[in-house]
């Protein structure tokens, strides 16, 4: 567009610069002509005529006043214009700024009567500026306004929908949007006025930021000349292609600029490590186009890249290449957020700074504004839609514009002829019920072949919706946001329905790229507040999505500060949020595991897979990385005294070492087949298979009998047997620890009371079954394979590692099973070291089983306090029935008829049920 500028020489120079920087172009102005008077008037009046727009710039000096004129050139270059029915901008400086030099009052080049009339004459349709950028932002509106009134296509009817339901309007769709003039004004104006290069578009969900940008700001962008610049517009959000903010930033960039080769994934590893480097890459992409070309990158859903799997570096460098942005000569950034995360915003200095600099606030628009969005598409698409309806729209949705849209898309689809009618708007049932409507049509239509339980409705729920802190809310609450989903994180059923939710434009999908998977997420988070199913299952589940939120965002931090054990949550917070993904999940632990008895870690082997890295391998639980220490040799007999008292401060999960549901000891019993053998006393032996307890018992099961009314007080369990006054000392009494100071008596009154309440035979093992369950017939020193004495002959490394004796350095017990590799071949625990155990047998007369007399009875196993060479499993020692030693102990047998001949391979653990 061809511009004549007209203003006096000397006193308005600052400015024309101004205006000719807005404008670029071609500007005609007078520092284009020579000094001869005549050629001057003359220029002056033909290249008015000759232009298509005139803007005056009026100060306090009237200007030249050619030989044989009455005017000054100025108001002469005003008339011609107005004489050829140019259109025409004229801005008055006020009279308070005026303090040059170059006031007709001063210099008296002119009566001021003269300057003051022309001004008289051309107030009425004039604009008054005071400073320089005053007078920037004023012509840049009313150019737009130019721009709107004389250049802008003549709309069109609109063809297709003229409502976009609860997605943001697109680009392409401007000529359906309404309503925004006076914000579209503001952003140009600071934009090409202001010159601002950052602008943070924020408001409340539903007001329409993203619209306002796409369907506002970027075609009227496009569309206008102002500053001679061509503008190219870039746009994404931040977790569209994932929880990597970079790559739908480099992938809308090349996208745009194809021909610069970039290759996404190096272009996003440079920004990331090089975030200043954006500025060389604009720089790249605009080349060819010449340069007056500027890149706007606007980034939609701003409050994305606030969310907890969002890595914190990637984050914080995010920002760094926004201040980068902002400081570029061919950049321009726009983003728009909610305003409810308005306090997640970083606030170091450049970021605060830059959020200081382009803060842009988005309200709803007020009942005009309003009433015209709703109006004026429908009147551009050839309808028409009673006054009454409008009001009733405006009342139902308030402040929410996209539920108008919504409803609006909805009258369309149920239009009779022309006309969007209140029995459409009556039958949809509001806003609210439009929108539950249509998910429970969707929902209806796939029960009829599909079944759609309550995991279907969660997998989907889970998928679509997250919540994320309002750190600027006083209450704490969280909000509901959407997320972006991929088909294959839904089952059949659950993509069966996200597919019909589409239909009905309660969700949206899009495929950003060939060869990128689709992207599922709701078209408007109205959607959470007005399906009545979703919010029902939000409600029931809201506690759990808060601890998968922490947990996510705790995640994204240990795995920031290289997987430190100090930011890891230990047990106790792992097991709340596993619980509550479960929940989520609908998974359902089985009622019986033959290794654990925690629900947690039962669950967390059905969850684990449905989880992504880093949040996978951050809940992993610490119980079974504990557990996983133990299965080397290389852990020290310190760090497995250390891992069993952790496991009995988090209450040990394993089962087999505490109680059950009953408050009963919770056995795990192994089963081992019928055998024989010989001791070394000489003594043959063959017997019927038997089941052996896992562990000997633990001071938390010895209590229950101790403690209970009818256990340690209950004479029934001492027919025939010595007891004692009091149970022997709590000595090192820890849950988890092997029960000791319990005398064979003790041990024997504790297996009656147990088979009573269990309803099985459970008694002490005979020595010969003990020895058979840790050895077998393998003729081994010890219950596991192996080296164990070295080539000196002395005990190899392998078998010190491999039990708590006398030079281990612990000098006390420990927690049951903390050599899981030194178990028998039937998976029988903790037969060599930490504790002798009751065998049911006199000492000198093995094959005396009779609980009668004061015999000295079997001991086997080897306590923490002998050598080696004393754990071995033929080794037989005995002690009175009625000691309690500080290494005394037992565990318990089940008589069991089971398989008869030995078998090569351990049977599976198995619990039997009391």
């Amino acid at each position: 567009m061809r511009v004549y500028l007209s203003s006096t020489l000397n006193d308005l120079f600052p400015e024309r610069q101004a205006v000719k920087e807005v404008l670029g172009g071609e500007c005609v102005v007078v520092e284009s002509y020579t000094a001869d008077e005549r050629s001057v008037r003359d220029s002056c009046l033909a290249d008015v005529a000759g232009c298509e727009l005139y803007i005056g710039i009026i100060g306090r000096r009237y200007g030249h006043i050619p030989d044989g004129e009455n005017l000054s050139i100025t108001e002469l270059e005003y008339h011609q214009a107005v004489a050829c029915n140019i259109p025409t901008l004229v801005f008055i400086k006020d009279d308070d700024e005026i303090k040059g030099k170059f006031h007709d009052a001063v210099t008296q080049e002119n009566p001021p009567q003269l300057i003051e009339a022309f001004r008289q004459q051309i107030a009425s349709r004039a604009a008054f500026f005071k400073t320089v950028e005053d007078l920037k932002a004023r012509v840049v509106k009313a150019f737009f306004h130019h721009l709107q009134r004389h250049q802008t296509p003549q709309r069109k009817r609109i063809e297709g929908e003229p409502y976009p339901g609860l997605r943001a309007f697109r680009p392409e769709e401007s000529d359906r949007f309404f309503g925004r003039d006076v914000e579209i004004e503001d952003l140009i104006e600071r934009l090409l006025a202001r010159n601002d290069r950052f602008i943070a578009v924020i408001g409340p969900s539903g007001s329409g930021k993203s619209s306002l940008v796409y369907a506002g700001l970027i075609p009227a962008l496009s569309q206008s000349h102002a500053g001679g610049m061509r503008w190219y517009s870039v746009s994404f959000s931040p977790r569209e292609l994932g929880d990597d903010p970079f790559l739908p930033l480099v992938a809308a960039l090349n996208k745009a600029f194809p021909g610069c080769g970039w290759r996404v994934p190096d272009l996003s590893q440079r920004l990331r490590a090089d975030p200043a480097s954006i500025s060389l890459i604009a720089d790249e992409a605009l080349q060819p186009q010449g340069a007056n070309a500027q890149l706007l990158l606007f980034i939609d859903q701003f409050e994305e890249l606030f969310a907890a799997k969002v890595d914190t570096a990637a984050r914080d460098a995010y920002f760094r290449l926004l201040v980068a942005a902002a400081a570029s000569p061919r950049l321009r950034v726009v983003v728009a957020m909610r305003s409810d995360f308005y306090g997640h915003w970083p606030q170091d200095g450049a970021s605060a700074a830059l959020l200081h600099s382009g803060h842009y606030s988005v309200v709803t628009p007020g009942a005009a504004a309003l009433e015209k969005i709703i109006v004026e598409p429908a009147k551009a698409a050839g309808l028409t839609i009673a006054p009454r309806l409008v009001q009733r729209i405006l009342n139902d949705t308030g402040t929410a514009l996209a539920l108008a849209e919504f409803a609006l898309a909805q009258l369309y689809a149920r239009k009779i002829g022309n006309e969007l009618t209140e029995a459409a708007y009556d039958a949809i049932g509001g806003i609210a019920g439009a929108i539950n409507g249509l998910a429970e049509e969707a929902v209806t239509r796939v029960q009829q072949a599909n079944n759609l339980d309550e995991e279907t409705f969660s997998r989907l729920f889970i998928a679509i919706a997250n919540v994320e802190q309002r750190n600027d809310d006083d209450t704490g609450a969280l909000a509901v946001v959407r997320r972006r989903a991929r088909p294959y994180e839904l089952s059949p059923p659950a993509l069966l329905l996200a597919q019909q939710l589409i239909e009905r434009r309660i969700l949206v999908s899009r495929q950003d790229g060939k060869g990128q998977p689709a992207i599922i997420e709701v078209g408007h988070e109205a959607v959470f507040d007005h399906w009545q199913r979703f919010k029902d299952w939000h409600a029931h589940y809201a506690d759990d999505l808060s601890l998968r939120r922490q947990a996510e965002q705790a995640a994204r931090e240990w795995y920031n500060r290289q997987r430190s054990l100090l930011f890891q949550w230990h047990w106790e917070r792992q097991k709340t949020a596993i619980l509550a993904l479960a929940q989520l999940h609908r998974l359902v632990a089985p009622a019986l595991d033959a290794d654990f008895s925690d629900p947690a870690i039962v669950v967390w082997n059905l969850l684990e897979s449905q989880l992504e890295p880093p949040l996978r391998q951050f809940l992993y639980p610490e119980p079974l990385r504990l557990l996983g220490e133990l299965n080397t040799d290389e852990t020290t007999h310190l760090r497995r005294e250390e891992i069993g008292s952790r496991l009995n401060q988090m209450g040990d999960p394993r089962r087999g070492v505490g109680l059950d549901e009953q408050g009963l000891p919770d056995i795990t019993w192994i089963d081992i087949p019928a055998g024989e053998l010989t001791l070394k006393t000489g003594d043959y032996f063959q017997f019927p298979g038997f089941r052996i307890a896992r562990y000997p018992i633990t001071w938390v099961q010895y209590r229950a009998f101790v403690d209970a009314n009818d256990g340690y007080s209950n004479e029934e369990w001492w027919d025939g047997l010595k007891k004692a006054s009091e149970p022997g000392d709590l000595l090192w009494a820890s849950a988890n620890y092997p029960a000791i100071k319990v005398s064979w008596y003790d041990a024997i009154a504790f297996c009656r009371w147990l088979s009573a309440k269990c309803k099985l035979p459970i008694r002490l093992p005979a020595e010969w079954e003990w020895q058979w369950a840790a050895v077998g017939n393998t003729k081994q020193d010890y219950p596991w394979e192996g080296k164990h004495v070295d080539y000196h002959g002395k005990p190899s490394l392998m078998l010190l590692a491999r039990l708590n004796h006398k030079y281990a350095g612990i000098n006390r017990t420990m927690a049951v099973g903390m050599y899981p590799l030194s178990r028998s071949l039937f998976g029988v625990g903790d037969m060599a070291g930490n504790i002798d155990q009751w065998c049911l047998n006199a000492d000198g007369e093995p094959r005396n089983v009779s609980v009668n007399g004061d015999h000295a009875r079997v001991v086997r196993g080897g306590s923490w306090s002998v050598f080696v060479e004393d754990a071995r499993s033929a080794t037989r020692n005995g002690a009175p029935p009625g000691a309690r030693g500080n290494g005394l102990g037992f565990r318990v047998l089940c008589e069991s008829p089971i398989v008869e001949t030995l078998s090569a391979t351990p049977l599976n653990a198995e619990k039997l049920a009391c």
